[in-house]
């Protein structure tokens, strides 16, 4: 596409549009498109759409049941709202916002395992899994990247953020075709700002220690 043909924002939010059964979108989708946009171009943003919400085959991943499971265990389920190790309110399995973007106050209302359940899940398809299926399209097309592999990225980016993957050695090393050092690259991000100072997390050394060993399974 050349540049004068670039998809602009305006006429990819009316393409996505046309998507929706009422030709509507929700302020829940917007904010999700928004934040994509922020990472991508319109035009490419368009194609992983497609791709992983089936309006066309492709070659986009899904979080396997199995790693669904997995990321249950690190983060734990907790009813009530809480503060997680650096500070930050959170709910159920280790939430800090809602499907709609609203961050998580220490005032909500208990949840249930399966309200959790939904909650995580939904932020996964529209924030994370839309969002690692973009940034490896190239290494998914060719078949790089095994369900293992995009299994422990859904965990590590659920963690630190679609920023803090796009800006790491594991993206990094990712694309550069080195997946050995992708792995030790998941190991350093076991720190978290506590008072103001970065300080390493027992937790996080496990996890991360686990998603290297899937990664590399």
């Amino acid at each position: 596409m050349t540049q004068t043909d670039a998809l602009t924002e305006e006429a990819f939010f009316d393409w996505l549009r046309s998507q929706q059964d009422n030709k509507r979108l929700t302020q829940e989708q917007v904010n999700g498109a928004l934040e994509l946009l922020a990472l991508t171009e319109p035009d490419e943003l368009k194609t992983v759409l497609m791709q992983v919400n089936g309006w066309r085959s492709g070659d986009e991943m899904q979080l396997s049941s199995e790693g669904m499971a997995m990321i249950n265990i690190y983060e734990g389920f907790r009813s009530k709202p809480y503060f997680d190790s650096v500070g930050k309110p959170t709910i159920g399995y280790g939430s800090t916002y809602y499907p709609d973007h609203t961050p998580v106050r220490m005032s909500d209302r208990p949840i249930t395992q399966a309200e959790a359940a939904r909650i995580k899940q939904a932020v996964i398809n529209q924030d994370f899994s839309p969002a690692v299926n973009m940034m490896f399209a190239d290494e998914i097309e060719r078949g790089e990247i095994t369900q293992n592999m995009f299994d422990a990225l859904i965990s590590l980016v659920y963690n630190i953020g679609v920023r803090g993957l796009k800006g790491s050695s594991v993206y990094r090393n990712i694309k550069a075709g080195n997946y050995a050092k992708a792995a030790d690259s998941f190991l350093p991000w076991n720190k978290g700002r506590i008072n103001g100072r970065l300080e390493v997390i027992p937790g996080l050394v496990t996890r991360r220690q686990k998603e290297r060993a899937l990664f590399l399974a």
